[in-house]
C-alpha cells in the first residue's frame, strides 16, 4: 500500500485549519471589496472672526470702524451696529446715536431695498440724533454691494426718515446722508487710523460720484 506524501499531509493540514477558522475556499480567484464600513471624517470648519466696517458717530460726524464680527453676514453686521462701538475702540469719543437696548426684530431685502424693523427703544432718539442714528445703519448697510436703499420700521410700522440731504423721506440711501460724513478735517480731529481713514476716503469718492 502507497504512503502519503508528505505534501500531501500538508496539503490536508491546511485545508483543516482554513475550514476550522470560518474562511471559505474559492474555486477561482476574486477581487476583493473595499469595507463598506469604512468612512472619511470631514473636514472641521475654519473658524475665526472676520473684518466689517461699522458706522459711528464722532463729534458729530459719521466715521467708519472698522470691526471684528462672527461671520458676514447681513443680520451679523447690522446686530452689531446696533451696539456701542467695540471695547477698545481707537478712536476717543466715538459712540453711537442709537439708542442702548434697540433690538433687530427682523429684516428683509427685495431687490437691494433693505426694511430693518427695530424695537421700540428705536423711538426713544429724535431730531439730530435720529438722523445720525439712522446714518450709522444706511452708511454700514450700503457697504454691501447687495443693498441700496433702506427702509426702517419701529415694532413693524413704518417711519418717515428725516434726511439732512432731501427732508423726509420712507425710503433712504446713503447719498441722503452724504452731509453727515465725516470731512478730512474731522478725520484728523477724531485721530482716525489710516486704516479707517483708507474707508473714509473711499466712501466720501464714492458718495461724490453718485449723490
Amino acid at each position: 500500500m502507497k504512503r502519503p506524501s508528505v505534501l500531501g499531509y500538508a496539503a490536508a493540514l491546511m485545508l483543516c485549519v482554513a475550514s476550522s477558522c470560518g474562511v471559505g475556499v474559492d474555486s477561482s480567484p476574486r477581487i476583493l471589496q473595499p469595507s463598506s464600513s469604512t468612512s472619511t471624517t470631514p473636514a472641521r470648519p475654519t473658524s475665526g472672526r472676520v473684518t466689517s466696517v461699522l458706522y459711528y458717530v464722532n463729534d458729530g460726524s459719521l466715521i467708519p470702524q472698522i470691526s471684528e464680527l462672527a461671520n458676514r453676514s447681513l443680520q451679523t453686521v447690522i446686530e452689531a451696529d446696533l451696539l456701542p462701538p467695540q471695547a477698545g475702540s481707537e478712536v476717543d469719543g466715538t459712540l453711537s446715536s442709537i439708542p442702548t437696548g434697540t433690538r433687530l426684530i427682523g429684516m428683509r431685502e427685495v431687490a437691494g431695498d433693505l426694511t430693518l424693523n427695530l424695537s421700540s427703544e428705536f423711538g426713544n432718539v429724535v431730531g439730530l440724533s435720529r438722523q445720525q442714528a439712522i446714518g450709522q445703519l444706511v452708511l454700514t448697510a450700503t457697504e454691501r454691494s447687495e443693498v441700496t436703499s433702506m427702509k426702517v420700521e419701529i415694532n413693524g410700522d413704518p417711519i418717515q426718515i428725516s434726511t439732512p440731504a432731501r427732508g423726509d423721506s420712507g425710503t433712504v440711501t446713503a447719498c441722503d446722508f452724504a452731509p453727515l460724513l465725516a470731512t478730512e478735517d474731522d478725520a484728523k480731529s477724531a485721530g482716525l487710523s489710516p486704516e479707517n481713514n483708507r474707508v473714509l476716503e473711499a466712501r466720501r469718492a464714492t458718495l461724490s460720484t453718485r449723490c
